[in-house]
């Protein structure tokens, strides 16, 4: 299967070289372009999502990045569904943080 063939081959990349998650294109993280992708529909969005899990679980400060988090609504609804899910984690590590 081509879309589980795709989800080994990042986890394998993020294996191989650990800073791999700290790369940008054309200054966007490597989270936030794996998100923006025009191509995810019915028959790959599933993919795409794991994807963006195993890019997000390697680099989760990604997800606050400004140019990040005001981009969200031009996303597939389920790529914004599972953003907005980590966004509210995000915060709330966050204010923890600051808190202590």
């Amino acid at each position: 299967d081509s879309q589980v063939d795709v989800v080994e081959v990042v986890e394998f990349l993020l294996d191989c070289d650990p800073n791999v998650k700290l790369q940008k294109l054309n200054g966007l993280s490597l989270l936030h372009v794996a998100c923006d992708l025009e191509e995810y529909n019915d028959s790959n969005i599933e993919a795409g999502i794991q994807v963006i899990k195993v890019i997000y679980d390697a680099h989760p400060e990604a997800i606050e990045e400004n140019k990040f988090a005001s981009n969200i609504y031009g996303y597939h609804p389920q790529v914004q569904a599972f953003i907005n899910s980590q966004l509210v984690h995000a915060r709330q590590a966050r204010d923890h943080r600051l808190m202590m």
